[in-house]
């Protein structure tokens, strides 16, 4: 039979009591405890005396203690946003070669994001990539990078939206001229954007992702 080092009740009080912090309050009354969780408005302790967790305001903590959880919501939080975006396209020439005529197309993304986080989010960055429509194994439609790059947002406030814009991409719209086919038998070729991924940076660890195909972060990196 297996048996199981027993370690003495004064360690494990020793190890539960590291994390725990002795808070005021701002009638001076003192309570042991250590933090489960903190938003910039709330707190949510579990007692040192019982184990039990408390969940109250951060405004009825000292100045200090108010302080020390207020930077650990901001070393704990987990980064939200809401994505919105809209294709846009920029410009367009003619062009007319090897027996094909049509367009290329320069088109770029223009993305919004709202932090629905519990805090800022400050000196963050963003990198892209931008996929277009093609095929894959078997005939199957897959997706392939055309673009990718990364912009700084110094802040991007709780509740408030920041905007920017993705760099652009060449869309090819062509046809065959009088008296030509394409091998394919096909009456025009027509790139299509497939999407766009991209991941938020903070601090040198990813904090947020997002794909108009989750695939796309599954498939290959975000570069």
């Amino acid at each position: 039979m297996k048996t199981r080092p027993l370690i003495p009740v004064c360690v494990l009080l020793a190890l539960t009591s590291l994390s725990a912090r002795e808070f005021t309050d701002t009638q001076g009354r003192k309570l042991e405890a250590e933090i489960v969780s903190a938003t910039m408005d709330q707190v949510t302790l579990r007692r040192a005396a019982d184990g039990k967790t408390v969940t109250t305001y951060i405004k009825v903590f000292s100045a200090e203690d108010q302080q020390f959880i207020h930077e650990f919501a901001r070393a704990n939080v987990k980064y939200s946003f809401e994505v919105r975006y809209e294709k846009k396209k920029k410009d367009e020439q003619k062009v007319s070669a090897g027996g094909t005529q049509g367009t290329l197309e320069n088109w770029y993304y223009a993305v919004s994001l709202r932090n629905i986080s519990v805090v800022d989010a400050e000196d963050v960055s963003v990198s892209y990539s931008i996929y277009m429509k093609a095929v894959a194994e078997k005939g199957r439609m897959g997706a392939r990078i055309v673009g990718s790059g990364t912009t700084k947002l110094d802040k991007v406030a709780r509740n408030a939206t920041s905007l920017f814009e993705t760099g652009t991409v060449e869309v090819a719209r062509m046809r065959p001229m009088p008296g030509y086919v394409f091998r394919s038998g096909e009456g025009s070729k027509s790139d299509q954007l497939a999407g766009f991924a991209l991941k938020l940076m903070k601090d040198g660890k990813e904090i947020f992702s997002y794909a108009t195909d989750r695939s796309f972060i599954v498939s290959s990196s975000v570069k």
